[in-house]
């Protein structure tokens, strides 16, 4: 083969060389802006679901203390208040209509417990595959945890609650257990009322509804200072991501 050809075909290979070169370099760049706008798109979702989560946190937090500081408080106090007298140690206050307005206040939240977390955001994440876009696995974690944690500790609560509600019901008129009278009672029989509170039936039930009180109490406690950690943690990494 003469020198000519040689260098011919020289040029050809250095002339797809580069070529082929050009187009590596072409894809891999293509590759990194993908990436990079990726990337991009993916914290800007992080961040926004984060800042749906505390949101919710917030909402949990908010309500469970409240709770917490209210609705259990006056619970408590209702079943402070009857409990002598349906344990036989005091009799039938005169008042009789505040004395049927406690018994009916002992009930609060027995029925039906209050499912109080919000799982919006989070049921979104779990069903669009974008947990994985919070990044912190021990942040994302702690958020799997937390709903997780709930929701078997709100069957254990279901599991507590006793016949307190449903008796008290069959006793007082529905439409007045929270504004008591007198004259709303007549109807249904005061003296029918007291008879089944004083009975020994009551009796079970309300150590069984204090028992019930506790335990929320206790629960209660827990998961508005988890909600409380949580959303400060979640708040730490929106802080984080904004600086970015």
């Amino acid at each position: 083969m003469r020198q000519k050809d040689f260098g011919e075909i020289g040029a050809r290979w250095r002339w797809l060389f580069w070529e082929t070169l050009i187009i590596v370099l072409g894809v891999l760049i293509a590759f990194a802006v993908n990436d990079y706008w990726s990337d991009n798109n993916d914290r800007e979702l992080e961040l926004q679901y984060l800042m749906r989560l505390h949101s919710d946190l917030k909402s949990d937090e908010e309500w469970v203390t409240n709770y917490k500081k209210n609705a259990i408080p006056i619970k408590m106090a209702a079943l402070d208040a009857i409990a002598p007298v349906v344990r036989g140690k005091q009799p039938v206050p005169e008042d009789v209509e505040n004395f049927l307005r406690n018994v009916s206040l002992g009930g609060i939240g027995g029925a039906s417990p209050n499912y109080f977390v919000t799982e919006t955001t989070f049921d979104d994440l779990k069903a669009t595959g974008n947990l994985r876009l919070i990044r912190d696995v021990d942040l994302r974690n702690k958020i799997n945890d937390y709903y997780v944690d709930f929701g078997n500790n709100h069957e254990r609560v279901l599991a507590r609650t006793t016949g307190y509600s449903k008796y008290v019901h069959s006793i007082l008129p529905a439409e007045k257990r929270q504004n008591m009278n007198m004259e709303a009672m007549q109807e249904f029989g005061v003296q029918r009322a007291v008879d089944k509170i004083l009975s020994t039936e009551f009796e079970d039930l309300l150590g069984q509804e204090y028992n019930f009180a506790y335990f929320m109490l206790s629960m209660y406690a827990i998961f508005a200072s988890r909600s409380m950690d949580l959303a400060e943690m979640v708040d730490a990494h929106i802080r984080q991501l904004e600086n970015l």
